[in-house]
């Protein structure tokens, strides 16, 4: 019986990012042309079984509200940035995922009233 010591196994793996083609675009459209008319109840099932048994990507809620990628970036842009000390946020955060819409709530609260409204 032969003993090794130290021996190594190195595995390497290229990744090469390559810009789409029009061929690459061409059969993208072509795989996703099907409308949902000339798709079968059998194919539609599995497409939704699988869609809903997927963790990371949940089932959005029929009352969900979208808006457009202009609409996020104004919104994006017109966001402020304020010093908050850490103990503060970190309260914030244990209590809570809406911990930045709770801190927005008070502070709309506490902020004051424009004489001209």
């Amino acid at each position: 019986m032969t003993e090794r010591f130290g021996a190594m196994i190195v595995r390497q793996q290229a990744v090469i990012r390559t810009q789409p083609t029009a061929e690459d675009w061409a059969d993208a459209r072509r795989k996703t042309s099907k409308t949902l008319e000339e798709m079968t109840p059998e194919e539609d099932a599995a497409i939704t079984a699988d869609a809903l048994s997927d963790p990371d990507n949940p089932p959005v809620d029929d009352n969900a509200e979208f808006m457009s990628w202009d609409e996020m970036q104004a919104r994006l842009k017109s966001r402020t940035r304020v010093a908050v000390d850490r103990d503060v946020v970190e309260r914030f955060r244990r209590a809570g995922d809406d911990w930045e819409e709770r801190i927005n709530a008070i502070l709309r609260e506490a902020a004051p009233t424009d004489a001209a409204e």
